[in-house]
């Protein structure tokens, strides 16, 4: 990673002394006046409101890299000798230009981000928030279903290797899933992973080290256009090490569309249902003793006061009560049955062997047909590993460029891509919710077809990074509320809009993601919804996204109504504001997919409806990747049923094969 300047740092210094802002004694009288406190904590906050981001400025060059721009201030001085007043103006104004927002999001969300995840941030006290799971992360904590460390092979080990059966290329849902399937009917398989293996005993359940250990890149993946924020995982286990333990099948008419639309007679057959039906016995899912933390209770208030319908969300813990709002950094209890607990665990039983710390440049590829991969095992050594059959499923993002850099070129691979376009709305309550502790999601509403609500674990660097920066004292006055926030999000399902992914030979990633006008403004209606159902449910804030929209706040002695005229008036305010690509801070969108599509010929797809690539025999791709379109729920479940389908078409082809 290219290093910083001194120049370079002494701005990033000021920006963070901007974002996070020492207060003027005036400010800090607001502040400690807005905020009810005990005696203890008065100190705290006098502290915070003293607290200057730029104070770990080291920390934040080392996670940004050297990118950026540090121009267009409207200053003749350096942006670094401004006033504070001065510096807070000029970034203010960009969040209003159109061709400077992308500068605003770059020095706001990223920094607030780093700032509050640190694990010793001066504003947790100040907050009363422990900034870390403080049972669970106890040196001599025991996990509660503790399982057995599977073990990883060395360059030595692989050395005595000479070939496999088989070789997966990832351990998430896809991965995993295949791994443990090939290895039952007698493969030799070998399964390798980009990023580390940690047993449940190794998992750290806080912001900073979750993050830097267990993301692709250890930081969230923003799209080129800087709207959108996506999560990628590199870990052992992939996406389902950190997943929030939704467990969902995807309804009929997704089902329908995949396959009368596209073609795919799969996910029509009774076999898709007895796929989807395995998988929800492997991983244990059930909605057996749910126990709905503040968050939760609090969208089902609004929602069966407005008559919204909402459910309980299935989980794979097999059904045991799970009240851990950490999970999202890897299960300390060996609860969530993610891939690394479950059929990885199966794949070793079988024989399999594991390689982590190992990425993946290319296939090898010998008369038409997959040979092996060329690999650096352990983010070192290039070395080819050979095989019969080699399946990838390294995640929507990196699977293109995998495919690609072996010389593939069927047109649909990097394109079609889907997600799960979200917008996210703040109700701030009376008295502290906790949105940190407790289970994650356990409950859903679903206002109208497509368009689903859930809420977000409550964490400092999470909830501080999604929203509009608005200023030194007003981000500080929103941050000491951080217990009294419920993070409520619009998650579209079902939707027509698409992206592209872009993969370079360096391994460098970046993807592009248009909202069509139609989802737009779907979204938008969800955005009205969720206002009301954190309204009815009791919010006395509620803030949006939205940089050209105030927070609206209903006064200490005004009755919180869905009806309240100003309410109302701001509610259509916020309608006719929209969400414009140059009027927001970020999209969350989680749930990439369809980046290397099923279809019926190359034209329609990049992969055959086996999982077999049109141009290269043998290798197959088994994740995400796969979806002709968008699942409509959370894929995990998908993901899974559909890696079933494909090592099934490996084996038929073996025995198709060995028959001949």
């Amino acid at each position: 990673m290219p290093e910083f300047t001194e120049s370079q740092i002494k701005v990033l210094a000021a920006i963070a002394d901007t974002v996070v802002a020492p207060l003027t004694e005036q400010e800090e009288s607001v502040l400690a006046d807005g905020h009810p406190t005990t005696a203890m904590q008065t100190a705290d906050v006098s502290n915070y409101s003293k607290y200057s981001g730029s104070s770990i400025v080291s920390r934040i060059a080392d996670r940004l890299g050297a990118d950026g721009t540090f121009e267009l201030t409207g200053h003749c001085k350096e942006f670094a000798e401004l006033t504070r007043p001065e510096r807070e103006a000029v970034m203010l104004s960009w969040q209003s230009s159109p061709e400077l927002i992308g500068l605003y999001r770059m020095f706001t969300s990223p920094f607030l981000a780093i700032i509050y995840s640190h694990i010793n941030c001066p504003a947790y006290p100040a907050m009363a928030y422990e900034g870390c799971d403080p049972i669970r992360s106890q040196p001599d904590y025991q996990a509660t279903h503790p399982t057995e460390r599977l073990p990883m092979l060395t360059r030595e080990d692989l050395s005595k290797i000479q070939r496999f059966d088989a070789i997966i290329v990832g351990t998430g849902a896809g991965g995993g899933t295949c791994a443990a399937e090939l290895a039952a009917a007698g493969l030799s398989v070998l399964a390798i992973e980009k990023g580390s293996y940690y047993h449940e005993s190794e998992f750290r359940p806080n912001e900073d080290e979750g993050v830097l250990r267990l993301f692709d890149t250890g930081a969230p993946l923003v799209s080129e256009d800087g709207v959108i924020q996506s999560i990628i995982i590199s870990t052992f286990g992939g996406a389902t090490t950190v997943n929030f333990s939704a467990s969902l099948k995807p309804p009929h008419n997704i089902r329908e569309k995949w396959g009368k639309d596209h073609g795919i007679s799969y996910f029509l057959s009774p076999q898709f249902a007895v796929d989807l039906q395995r998988v929800y016995e492997r991983i244990g899912v059930s909605t057996k003793n749910i126990k709905h933390n503040g968050a939760n209770q609090l969208m089902r208030d609004g929602c069966e006061k407005l008559g919204y319908s909402f459910f309980d969300v299935p989980r794979n813990t097999s059904g045991q009560s799970h009240e851990c709002n950490w999970c999202i950094y890897g299960c300390r209890d060996g609860v969530k049955n993610g891939t690394m607990n479950t059929w990885l665990h199966d794949t070793y039983e079988y024989g399999a062997k594991f390689l982590d710390r190992s990425q993946v440049t290319r296939v090898l590829v010998q008369d038409g047909k997959a040979a092996g991969v060329e690999c650096l095992v352990h983010g070192k050594t290039k070395t080819n590993i050979y095989a019969d059959r080699v399946v990838i499923s390294a995640g929507p993002i990196r699977t293109p460029g995998i495919l690609t850099n072996s010389s593939l070129t069927n047109k649909n691979i990097g394109r079609n891509m889907r997600i799960h376009p979200t917008t996210i709305v703040y109700g701030i309550f009376d008295e502290p919710v906790n949105s940190h502790e407790g289970a994650i999601i356990t409950a859903m509403a679903e206002v109208r077809d497509g368009i689903r609500f859930m809420t977000l674990p409550g964490h400092a660097g999470l909830v501080q990074s999604l929203l509009p920066w608005r200023g030194s004292l007003k981000h500080k006055q929103f941050a000491l509320k951080l217990r009294h926030v419920v993070p409520l999000l619009v998650f579209m399902c079902e939707n027509d809009s698409s992206g592209t992914v872009t993969s370079k030979p360096d391994g460098e990633v970046s993807f592009t993601y248009t909202l069509s006008q139609r989802d737009r403004k779907r979204l938008e209606r969800g955005l009205d919804d969720n206002i009301q159902i954190l309204c009815a449910a009791g919010a006395r804030e509620i803030h949006t996204v939205q940089t050209g929209i105030d927070p609206f706040v209903f006064g200490k002695d005004e009755e919180i109504r869905t009806d309240n005229t100003r309410f109302v008036a701001w509610r259509e305010k916020v309608l006719a504001y929209g969400l414009p690509e140059n009027g927001i801070s970020t999209h969350f969108a989680p749930h990439p997919m369809g980046s290397c599509r099923l279809g019926v010929t190359p034209v329609a797809g990049a992969t055959k409806p086996t999982g077999e690539t049109w141009e290269v025999e043998n290798l197959y791709v088994a994740d995400a990747s796969l979806f002709p379109a968008s699942t409509g729920v959370n894929p995990m479940v998908s993901i899974e049923a559909l890696a079933i389908h494909v090592a099934s078409n490996i084996i038929s082809s073996i025995k198709d094969f060995s028959a001949k």
